[in-house]
């Protein structure tokens, strides 16, 4: 198995398992949750819930596409391929750092 081909399955296991910790907290979280901390305090910072969806599957849709691109970019090269991928995987766990710190808050008391 290629080392691009594991970096693709890795970040699609840790978008996977964030999914998994929204479906199975989806009760027990507020309808709205912070995620815009750029923004001044208060309500713009806030999203609802299903707007976590959209961002799981949308980064499922980056993975394909960085899959995608590391195929077309590196023919020949695998050194380009897995570059191209750590990328994509670098985003996923930035996503995964975010996510977790927005759970911290309602899930640790």
């Amino acid at each position: 198995m290629s080392t691009t081909i594991v970096l693709f399955w890795t970040g699609i296991v840790f978008i996977l398992l964030m999914a998994g910790v929204l479906a199975l907290f989806w009760n027990s979280l507020p309808p709205q949750l912070p995620w815009f901390y750029s923004l001044p305090w208060g309500e713009s910072q806030l999203v609802g819930k299903i707007w976590f969806v959209w961002i799981f599957l949308g980064m499922i849709v980056t993975m394909i596409i960085t899959r995608l691109i590391a195929n077309w970019a590196g023919k020949n090269d695998t050194t380009v391929q897995s570059t191209i991928m750590i990328g994509g995987l670098v985003t996923v766990i930035l996503m995964m750092a975010s996510f977790s710190r927005v759970m911290m808050i309602f899930l640790i008391r």
